[in-house]
Formats: C-alpha cells, sequence, structure tokens
C-alpha cells in the first residue's frame, strides 16, 4: 500500500501537502509521515496548509494515523464547522507562564530576543521592504506589543497596540554589500544583527527590527530579523518567513498584500492559559509533578550552580553537526521501527550519554537524570483553538525525569541496545506526562498555591530543546542555516538558567539532513572539555542506535502502543519474543 496513488479528493489534497511539507517527491496514501521524518512541528504546517486548502485535521492525528489514508479519513471539510468567534488581538495580553520564568530569570529584559536571516530576492528594494514588513506588524497583533511595569519586581503589564501603531520605516534599515562576496558578509551580518538586537526597546512597543543587505538588483541579498523573545518562537519565524514570501509575491506583481488569516490571536491564546490555571484536569497532575521532581537525581560538578553568578556567553558554546548518514535514519527508520517521534529518540541517546558521563565521575546521585525539556506549547488539549498561523512566544518548559540505566559498555553492539531500551524507557515516560506537559508552566507560574508547592521542589540543571527541520536552499525567503534557525540570543549579561543547554535542529541539506546541536555550560559547574565529552559521548549514542535499528528484531511497540498499561515493557517485550519465535 506505501506509495499507492491517492484516490479521494481527501487523499490527494493531504498527500500533495505532506509531500510539500516534507521535502519529499511523492507521498502515498500507504505512507506514514512520521516514518518519512515528520514531526510534531512540521505537523503544525500540514494541518495550517490543509486549513487554507478546506480541510480540518489535528496535530495529534497527523502524528497518530499510520498512513495518509488513515489520516485522509479523519479530515472534516471546513465547510461543516460553525463559523469562529470575532477574536479581537488587540489590547491587554496576559503574562504567560514561560515569560514569567523569563521574568524570574533576571537580567536585561531589552535584549532577549531571536534572530534568523533569510534570503531576498533580486529586484527587493528599501521601499518595497518597509511595505513587506509593514504588513507583517498590521496583521501579526503580538508584533505591536509593548511592555509596562512600574519598577524593580514589580508586574509585567502587556498589550498589543492597534494596527498602524508601528511605523515600518522605523523597523528597517538598508545595508550595502554590493560587490562583496557572500562568504564575507558573516561577520557584518552578525555586527548589525547585534545593533539591530541593541535597538529593541519593548517598553516603547518596539519588539522587531530589519536588517536588510543589499547585494545589487541582480543578486540575492539577506535580511537579518530580530525580533524580542516576548513576541516570537521558533514556529513564529516558519510564518513570518512564509508571509514574506507571499507579500513578496503581491510586490512583485503590483498587486495588494494579502495574507492568510489569523483564526487565533495571541492574546487570545493567553486569556486561555489563565483560565486552565484552577481547573480540576490541571490541579489533578500537582502529585505527578512534585514527584518528578523529587531531590537526589544525579547532578553537574561538585557544587551546585548558585543563581545569577554564570551569565550567558558566546564563549562558552559550540556546536556540532552529525552527518547525513546517520540523521536520516534518525529521522526516519528509527522513529518508525519504535513507533515514536525524533525528540524520544534524540532523548534516549541522551540519557545513555548521560549515564556514561556520571559514572565515569561517580555524579550519578539516585541512578536518575531529572531534565527539563521545550516543547512548542501550542498543544490542541487546552483548548480547540487554530495557533497554527499565530506568531508569538508560546514554548512550554517542563521536567522529565530518566533512569540512567545500566553501567557504562564500551561494547558498540551492547550500546546499541541499550539506546534501543532507552528509546522504549523515554517514549514510555513521555507518553505518561499529561498533554506534553503543557500544564506544568500553568501550575508553576499561574496557580499561586500550585506554584508555591512546585517552587520548592527540585530544579533541573539541564535543558534540552529540538526545533526541528529547516530547509537549506538558495531559494527567496529560505532560512540561510549557517547563522542558526532562530535560537534564542540574550545579550550581555542575563543569567544562565540551567548549567548545560542544548538547542539541537536539523537543516536539510542538498546532500541530506545533519542534526546540529549548540551546547552551551555553566563555568562554575563544569569546564568545556566536562560539556565536549558529553556532547561526543550523545552522537555516539545515536550512531550505535543507528546501527542498531539495522539488526533484526529491533524496535518494537510498548505499553502505551497497545493501551495495555497493565503490561510491564518487560512484559510486553516477552509477547513481542514469543510472536517473532511464531
Amino acid at each position: 500500500m506505501a506509495g499507492e496513488t491517492p484516490d479521494t479528493r481527501h487523499q490527494r489534497v493531504l498527500c500533495h501537502l505532506a509531500a510539500d511539507v516534507l521535502g519529499v517527491g511523492h507521498v502515498g496514501i500507504g505512507d506514514g509521515f512520521v516514518a518519512l521524518g515528520g514531526d510534531s512541528i512540521i505537523a503544525m504546517q500540514l494541518v495550517s496548509r490543509a486549513r487554507k486548502a478546506g480541510l480540518r485535521i489535528t496535530v495529534g492525528d497527523v502524528l497518530a494515523q499510520q498512513d495518509m489514508a488513515a489520516l485522509a479519513r479523519t479530515a472534516t471539510p471546513l465547510v461543516q464547522e460553525q463559523a469562529p468567534v470575532a477574536d479581537n488581538g488587540v489590547g491587554p495580553v496576559a503574562t504567560t507562564p514561560i515569560m514569567r520564568w523569563f521574568k524570574e530569570r533576571g537580567g536585561a529584559v531589552d535584549t532577549y530576543n531571536q534572530f534568523t536571516v533569510l534570503r531576498t530576492p533580486p529586484g527587493l528594494t528599501e521601499a518595497r521592504l518597509v511595505s513587506m514588513v509593514q504588513a507583517l506588524l498590521d496583521h501579526h497583533d503580538v508584533l505591536r506589543l509593548r511592555l509596562s511595569s512600574s519598577g524593580d519586581g514589580a508586574d509585567w503589564a502587556l498589550e498589543t497596540r492597534p494596527v498602524g501603531a508601528v511605523d515600518a520605516a522605523s523597523a528597517v534599515r538598508r545595508t550595502d554589500v554590493t560587490g562583496h562576496p557572500e562568504k564575507e558578509w558573516a561577520a557584518l551580518v552578525r555586527q548589525e544583527a547585534d545593533a539591530a538586537r541593541d535597538r529593541l526597546r519593548p517598553a516603547e512597543g518596539n519588539v522587531l527590527q530589519a536588517v536588510w543587505f543589499d547585494a545589487g538588483p541582480d543578486r540575492q541579498g539577506v535580511l537579518a530579523l530580530v525580533v524580542h523573545h516576548l513576541a516570537v518562537d521558533s514556529i513564529s519565524w516558519r510564518i513570518l518567513a512564509a508571509d514574506l514570501s507571499t507579500a513578496w509575491q503581491a510586490v512583485e506583481n503590483g498587486a495588494a498584500i494579502t495574507l492568510d488569516p489569523v483564526p487565533t490571536s495571541f492574546r487570545r491564546w493567553s486569556e486561555v492559559l489563565g483560565e486552565q490555571a484552577h481547573g480540576q484536569a490541571g490541579v489533578a497532575e500537582l502529585p505527578g509533578w512534585l514527584a518528578l521532581l523529587r531531590p537526589g537525581a544525579a547532578r553537574f560538578g561538585d557544587q551546585e550552580r548558585v543563581p545569577g553568578q554564570d551569565v550567558e556567553s558566546r564563549d562558552r558554546s559550540f556546536t556540532e553537526s552529525l552527518p547525513a548518514e546517520f540523521t536520516e535514519a534518525l529521522l526516519t527508520t528509527v522513529p518508525s521501527l519504535f513507533n515514536t517521534g525524533v525528540n524520544d529518540v534524540l532523548l534516549a541517546g541522551l540519557v545513555r550519554a548521560l549515564d556514561d558521563w556520571h559514572s565515569r565521575r561517580g555524579t550519578a546521585g539516585d541512578g536518575t537524570a531529572l531534565l527539563h525539556l521545550e516543547g512548542h506549547g501550542r498543544e490542541e488539549a487546552l483548548a480547540e483553538l487554530d495557533v497554527s498561523r499565530t506568531v508569538g512566544w508560546f514554548t512550554s518548559l517542563f521536567p522529565i525525569r530518566l533512569d540512567l540505566g545500566a553501567p557504562h559498555r564500551r561494547d558498540a553492539h551492547a550500546a546499541g541496545a541499550a539506546v534501543g531500551d532507552a528509546v522504549r524507557q523515554v517514549k514510555e515516560r513521555m507518553r505518561g506526562i499529561p498533554d506534553k506537559g503543557v500544564r506544568y508552566g500553568i501550575l508553576r507560574y499561574l496557580n499561586p498555591r500550585t506554584g508555591a508547592l512546585l517552587e520548592k521542589a527540585a530544579r533541573p540543571e539541564f535543558v534540552f530543546n529540538y526545533l526541528g527541520r529547516f530547509e537549506a536552499s538558495d531559494d527567496d525567503w529560505s532560512v540561510v542555516p549557517e547563522y542558526g534557525t532562530g535560537v534564542d540570543d540574550t545579550g550581555s549579561g542575563m543569567p544562565m538558567a540551567h548549567s548545560v543547554e542544548v538547542t539541537a535542529a536539523t537543516v536539510d541539506r542538498a546532500d541530506g539532513p545533519v542534526l546540529q546541536a549548540t551546547w552551551t555550560w555553566a563555568g562554575s559547574v563544569l569546564s568545556e572539555a566536562d560539556t565536549r565529552e558529553l556532547a561526543e559521548s550523545w552522537f555516539r549514542m545515536l550512531r550505535a542506535l543507528v546501527a542498531h535499528a539495522r539488526e533484526p528484531g529491533a524496535g518494537g511497540l510498548t505499553p502505551h502502543d497497545l493501551t495495555l498499561s497493565s503490561l510491564s515493557p518487560h512484559e510486553l517485550e516477552e509477547i513481542q519474543s514469543d510472536l517473532r519465535a511464531l
């Protein structure tokens, strides 16, 4: 059935759109979205494009359905839905959990940003770019965000201002790079992006700056977009890049700029989070979170990190890359074998690397690793709202506790099997976390009673964030991955929130996908050599897992796959072994 031609309209639309967002030549009705390398972030793109084509599907369906034929059966025509209630995105915005986490972190507020660099087409002019940026500012309410505070320690007040309140001409600058080869641009782009960061003033409603590097009328240039983190996240960049492409097509054709609708404003989403703060479903999760956050987990270094002592610095950061021959399998073959997502696969390699690293140092504690995970936060479980086109900072941050497992094994074959075991463990632990942890932040920051209890609990010193896949191409308005893929940039003096921070993303290049991971560490807790050893161990474990996946019998189901929650993973493995022997 895999690769079969679609028969119905729903099948044809979804197969075509899936091929587009996954960057593959053909998707048949028997092909699985995850098996083709899809993840939750790409699933959101598929949901958004399906809506534009008149079909309603959910991210959960995209990830859970075995193949495109099954996904097509879940799709419903949008004409059958009730008309959405008018959503006014202008006005007061409630501070969300991640915003309160940022405030609690301390440090400079104005310079905390994300930035990305996009290719710009020949023929672009400053006047045209200003009109396109104005369209973004007027269309996405959160880009007109203003922050107010009465003083140190005071609560923040946020509001989105009316359309037209921000003049794009004040946010756009042009830098002439005519006559300079692109390989010479990097230092200038970094310098001007830093200067743009320093011009951000959220208290004045200035949360976006754009710097266009003009290479002349006949060459592609690049555009550095710098947006305060209060108004953007990694998924938002995909929305903004797509909107710039749409705007350029209109400008080039001499037409008015018309961007796709935004069904749900960020303001409405912030209200939904507040409404959830005292709900029974969230409060019922409290005992589980407190159990996860018990003391005793493996520790980093001989002493605890002192909050505020270590600050973010590019000098304590490095990026490693995993070649395409391994990354391709980690995105497709391995998740398909274990019926899980790439995030679980990457975490499994990480937990085995932590096991190796801590066992060498005698710092394994009670034999568990306590981590923070970042998620995109746009979870359908909170409300039936479509935020696939909404720009804003949705990020969720929640803890997970994983068993470090068996002692260090040098044999590559044994290590691969151990990482396979870890995939199953991580998968079950992640499935056991309600709704991908999105209510943890609500309980921690929006409910005073539960927040007081969680504040006293143990705090993870390691954070992991997988940003998904980005295509590296020469197309206009595509991301230039050499400058990063929307990673955080704090400016000087921002206190580190963890001892170790890992941000990973997959860059799809012409010769295949490459996993890139940026590591940052607190110098008072561990050294660069310690951090590099852990990074190398992680990639070694991932390579061992790829080798293990090629062996007969690799992979398998876990209790959550069959909703047999009374079975332990060991009991299920015995059943699968018996079935394979038949």
